[in-house]
């Protein structure tokens, strides 16, 4: 059985949990004890793009809507599954239905040399251009944030500016991060530090006001303490706040989430359209070494959160990514109400993370990344499509 068979079999036996019988979604205190819950989906999910023989890894994906209707999605192709793998930046193009048309296109290729292009992020840019930025890792101790435009949807790209400013050796970022602000400035959040390998990092924030073409970074960083089990050093990898994510308030402040190894996820303001921050607090949702993303949902005050809720502190990276979920705050992030959360999807046997976040008419698309084992990046990693009516996320 070739590799992308078997994925599309592996992905149409969860599905079918939701397609025939529609069984309740698990308690939400269950997904953290164990047995686990039975395997559940709120919707169907569909292939984008399944491991193949040539790529073991085919993840971290970002999506934007294209004016001829379809959606244009951006995610990385990996020789291994590594995040130190050498990879690129492909592109396809899908269809109403979330169906990929033709094949995938390189567009940021391998840098010469070095490990890897990684963690699309695409964004309508309001000159009506569409905007990536992205990470260029030439090794473990330098990698810059990167970006790109295209002026024909898709088909052709710019030369890359610089997003980053040097001011660490390794600045990259998490992937469907790339905020447009209501004035126009354009938000790239970075996590940085001297040396991949050290494993702690801290994050700063890149601004551009001219559609891209130049940008200027903070000059301070945010920072936690460092995290380490000295007994069990496996159940800590990184530490420090890193994966930020930005989404812009209806009073135009900024709120921004951290991926923390402290159990939650962290978050911090801005109030000068991200020129300054306040120091890192918690959010109160818990989380472990997984990363959140938020988003407004357009011509609404509302938030919405999608993140990974499993912790477990006596686990190799604070906790398995078996659970995506979503939740809305209706008071700029301050509280995200027990009655508003909803499981996206839940299943001990694969490991489902990294979701982006595209709001198409009265759907959310999310990509989300999943690998055929339990473990983070265990087994092979593909990337998955679940389309998720707005009007659910938003009943209680």
């Amino acid at each position: 059985m070739n590799i992308p068979s078997f994925f599309s079999i592996l992905l149409g036996l969860i599905t079918a949990t939701v397609l025939i019988g529609s069984p309740p979604p698990p308690d939400i205190q269950s997904i953290y004890r164990q047995p686990s819950p039975t395997a559940y989906q709120a919707f169907p999910t569909t292939w984008i793009a399944a491991p193949s023989a040539g790529f073991q890894r085919r993840s971290e994906a970002s999506a934007v809507n294209l004016k001829n209707g379809n959606v244009l999605v951006a995610w990385c192709d990996l020789v291994e599954k590594s995040d130190n793998a050498r990879g690129s930046i492909v592109t396809v193009e899908l269809d109403s239905d979330g169906t990929p048309i033709g094949d995938p296109r390189t567009v940021i290729p391998t840098p010469e040399g070095g490990l890897n292009a990684l963690s699309p992020a695409l964004r309508r840019l309001p000159d009506g251009s569409i905007g990536m930025a992205f990470s260029y890792r030439f090794s473990t101790t330098a990698a810059s944030r990167r970006f790109a435009r295209s002026e024909d949807e898709g088909k052709t790209w710019s030369a890359p500016v610089l997003v980053s400013d040097d001011s660490d050796p390794y600045m990259t970022g998490c992937n469907d991060r790339l905020t447009v602000h209501s004035s126009g400035r354009l938000l790239a959040p970075m996590h940085c530090s001297h040396d991949w390998e050290d494993h702690h990092l801290h994050v700063k924030v890149s601004w551009s006001d001219d559609n891209g073409a130049t940008w200027q970074t903070t000059p301070d960083g945010l920072e936690l303490p460092r995290v380490r089990w000295d007994s069990h050093p496996e159940r800590g990898l990184e530490s420090g706040p890193h994966e930020p994510g930005i989404a812009e308030r209806a009073d135009g402040s900024l709120l921004m989430t951290l991926r923390t190894s402290m159990g939650t996820q962290f978050f911090s303001e801005s109030f000068d359209r991200g020129e300054t921050w306040s120091a890192p607090r918690s959010l109160e949702l818990s989380s472990p070494l997984a990363p959140a993303n938020l988003t407004r949902i357009p011509g609404t005050d509302k938030l919405l959160m999608v993140w990974t809720p499993n912790v477990d502190t006596t686990a190799s990276m604070m906790g398995r990514r078996h659970t995506v979920m979503a939740c809305i705050s209706d008071d700029g992030g301050w509280s995200w109400p027990m009655n508003r959360r909803k499981i996206l999807l839940h299943n001990s046997e694969a490991s489902t993370d990294y979701a982006s976040v595209l709001y198409r008419d009265n759907e959310v698309w999310l990509t989300l990344r999943v690998s055929s084992g339990p473990g983070v990046l265990e087994g092979r990693t593909g990337t998955s499509l679940m389309r998720v009516p707005l009007e659910w996320l938003q009943t209680p």
